[in-house]
C-alpha cells in the first residue's frame, strides 16, 4: 500500500466530499425516496404531468420552454444512416 501526503486543506475537502457522498447514498437507500423516483420515472415515460405533493417535484408540459434555445433547420430531415431503409 502506498502512502500519500495531503495538505490539511486537501484532507478537509476530501472529508467533506466523503460526507456529501454518504448523505446522497443514504438518500438512495431510503425506500420512500426510491418509490418517489419510480413514480416520477413512470409518469415521465408516459408523458403525463406529475405532482407528487406540494413540497416535491412537479413536472408539467411546457416546463422546459426556455431550455431549448436552438433547433437546426434540417432537424426533421432524414438521417443518412437510415437511407438504406427508406
Amino acid at each position: 500500500m502506498k502512502n500519500i501526503s495531503l495538505s490539511e486543506k486537501e484532507y478537509n475537502n476530501l472529508q467533506q466530499t466523503i460526507a456529501e457522498l454518504q448523505q446522497k447514498l443514504s438518500m438512495f437507500q431510503d425506500k420512500s425516496f426510491m418509490e418517489k423516483i419510480n413514480v416520477v420515472y413512470q409518469y415521465i415515460s408516459l408523458g403525463k404531468p406529475i405532482a407528487i405533493n406540494e413540497n416535491s417535484l412537479s413536472i408539467k408540459r411546457g416546463s422546459a420552454k426556455h431550455i431549448i434555445s436552438y433547433i437546426a433547420d434540417d432537424f426533421n430531415a432524414p438521417l443518412d444512416d437510415f437511407k438504406d431503409y427508406m
